[in-house]
């Protein structure tokens, strides 16, 4: 297979990964419209567009790349950022940047638990760990506990956030069976 040919199947992968990124996108879109939760939807947009920006990015990176591994210099677009406290943003984004924090929250997505129910089905994250986990998320807004009976349960932003990472699992692994090697 010639360079050129190698290189026009490229083009032709950027834009079937651009048309998804536009299904994604209008997904987006269609379920923000159905969340009003406040400050909750503009973070979570914020997020999911700052991920879709990235994406999109990436594309256009590999689009200028030519056959002999030069870069073709283009005007880059500036992404574009709603105002948002990034303190905030990274407090969520440190949050779910744990395996067992995406554990916990798994769980608690089918419904709320009491610490104890939370060890029996997570054994392999020790009492101690699970209740320092449970704080980072409580923290984070992630998750919160009953006051009386002292169940822990994911809150709106917990499940949005899940939503969004279940996503973005989803197009890693995705993007990763359509990539080619070049």
């Amino acid at each position: 297979m010639s360079n050129k040919d190698e290189i026009e199947e490229l083009r032709k992968e950027i834009e079937v990964l651009k048309e998804k990124i536009k299904e994604l996108t209008k997904l987006h879109e269609e379920k923000i419209r159905y969340i009003d939760t406040g400050d909750v939807e503009n973070t979570v947009s914020v997020i999911a567009e700052s991920i879709i920006e990235g994406i999109r990015g990436e594309i256009e990176k590999s689009i200028l790349i030519g056959p002999h591994g030069i870069y073709i210099s283009r005007e880059r677009k500036k992404i574009k950022t709603a105002d948002f406290d990034e303190r905030e943003v990274a407090k969520i984004l440190d949050a779910l940047a744990n395996e067992n924090r995406l554990k916990i929250l798994k769980v608690l997505s089918t419904g709320g638990r009491y610490l104890k129910e939370l060890q029996e089905e997570l054994p392999d994250i020790s009492a101690g760990t699970l209740s320092s986990h449970l704080n980072i998320l409580q923290e984070a807004g992630l998750v919160v506990q009953e006051a009386i009976r002292g169940r822990y349960l994911i809150t709106i932003l917990g499940r949005t956030a899940l939503k969004i990472v279940n996503k973005l699992a989803k197009l890693a692994k995705q993007l990763g069976e359509d990539h080619v090697e070049t």
